[in-house]
């Protein structure tokens, strides 16, 4: 899909000797469309999940910059909490949604490093907070 994308933008910008929103809209439709011809149920689900956080995305800038809504501070923040608990979600409930070898990643990042479990044990010192590093030691997916 990102490649068609390119593909038709790069060709878009040769013949029309412009660069606007209709090449990048052409190039976006044509990527969409292979979506249509790709048959793993897996790959669709995949895509569905990483189009649709995008898209809120670009829907909340958008009206940000149309001037409809208030400039959010932080949204990205907050949109990243939902994004990050919906891939949880799917990784332990819709596995098969996931390329073979994902959870490889997941793993390695739920096992801190003992330089981790130090650095978080001094953030949280400093902060006033109380910090188990027994507990993330124990902590395996």
């Amino acid at each position: 899909m990102a490649g068609v994308y390119k593909l038709v933008l790069c060709i878009l910008r040769r013949l029309r000797n412009k660069d606007d929103g209709f090449n990048s809209f052409v190039g976006g439709a044509l990527a969409g469309l292979c979506l249509f011809l790709e048959t793993s149920k897996r790959i669709k689900k995949l895509f569905v999940m990483a189009f649709f956080i995008r898209s809120v995305d670009t829907v909340v800038t958008l009206l940000e910059k149309k001037g409809l809504i208030k400039k959010i501070k932080h949204f990205e923040v907050y949109l990243f909490a939902p994004m990050i608990s919906f891939l949880v979600y799917a990784y332990f409930y819709e596995k098969e949604v996931f390329p073979p070898g994902i959870d490889k990643a997941f793993i390695a990042t739920a096992r801190p490093t003992q330089n981790e479990l130090t650095l978080g044990s001094d953030v949280f010192l400093r902060q006033g907070h109380i910090w188990f590093p027994g507990v993330a030691k124990k902590f395996r997916i």
